[in-house]
């Protein structure tokens, strides 16, 4: 299609910041299937999907506010919110529409895309236990961020109705930081005899250091990732995790942006919850418990 000059062109993009540790990006498996995801659905529509990793919120803001200017964006899609996140009031100030991933309480007049997280970190300390485990350790995600609040106060919670010691560790998604945070856990007296951690690099980091330490996996040390990949699949032993489409998470996440930018009232999505498969990282630890 060619528009006659002068004519306004609709942006063919839509944003995605993500402000994290640029080494964490090419290798979680969560934001690269999310993103397939979501680039099929907006292809269908003949959009692409702009992606800037970002040093920090400030950062985030000058790219938001430097892409409504220039209209280099239709929209855009805003993940890990943070308490009183700012970015909320720049959106609304812009008039620039976005899918937030977040529970809708916590973006209040603003499309959303969530998760349960609470039950589903409930689901995960029930299961660990009912495998006999009273000292449980929790590599967390960065606390300034929402969803591991959320995450952090449903697994302290679980802790005191079940009867588990818990302890939580924050890191930041990345492999080094799993290790470290792995290293104060089995550090402490007593230590923990299960690890739940934020997603499957920082799990796949920890179960090197369990090995390390000389400790077997599972029969001293359960290990419980957040996130399911291949990589979980194949590790030794194969690690038990929360299963999550998330290529369909990124899908849905662009179809309540595409209803947002069609004027389409209650845009609103939640993902199905993640279910959990048991490997052998928990598995044996179980069976001796209930035997």
């Amino acid at each position: 299609m060619i528009s006659s000059p002068g004519e306004r062109v609709a942006p063919a993009s839509v944003g995605l910041c993500l402000h994290q540790p640029r080494r964490r990006v090419p290798l979680e498996p969560f934001w690269m299937q999310f993103l397939r995801g979501a680039e099929d659905v907006l292809a269908e529509r003949g959009m692409t999907l702009l992606l800037k990793v970002v040093v920090d919120l400030d950062d985030e803001m000058a790219t938001l506010r430097r892409w409504h200017e220039t209209g280099q964006v239709a929209g855009v899609i805003v993940s890990d919110l943070a308490p009183e996140d700012r970015r909320l009031e720049l959106l609304r100030e812009l008039g620039m529409p976005a899918v937030i991933m977040a529970s809708p309480l916590l973006a209040p007049d603003f499309a959303t895309m969530s998760t349960d997280n609470a039950s589903t970190m409930r689901e995960a300390m029930d299961f660990l236990a009912a495998a006999g485990h009273r000292r449980i350790g929790r590599i967390a995600g960065p606390r300034g961020l929402l969803h591991t609040i959320v995450r952090d106060d449903a697994f302290v919670d679980a802790g005191v109705r079940l009867g588990v010691d818990t302890r939580v560790v924050e890191a930041d998604y990345t492999a080094e930081a799993g290790a470290a945070a792995t290293t104060v856990l089995l550090g402490e007296e007593p230590s923990p005899t299960a690890l739940i951690y934020d997603n499957d690099v920082m799990a796949l980091a920890g179960l090197d250091v369990v090995h390390q330490a000389g400790l077997r996996v599972p029969e001293d040390v359960a290990i419980f990732a957040w996130d399911d990949s291949v990589h979980c699949q194949l590790a030794s032993p194969p690690l038990s995790a929360l299963m999550h489409d998330r290529v369909d998470y990124g899908a849905q996440t662009a179809h309540v942006l595409l209803d947002v930018l069609d004027g389409k009232p209650d845009a609103s999505r939640v993902s199905e919850s993640p279910h959990l498969i048991e490997r052998e990282s928990t598995r044996t630890v179980r069976l001796a418990a209930s035997g």
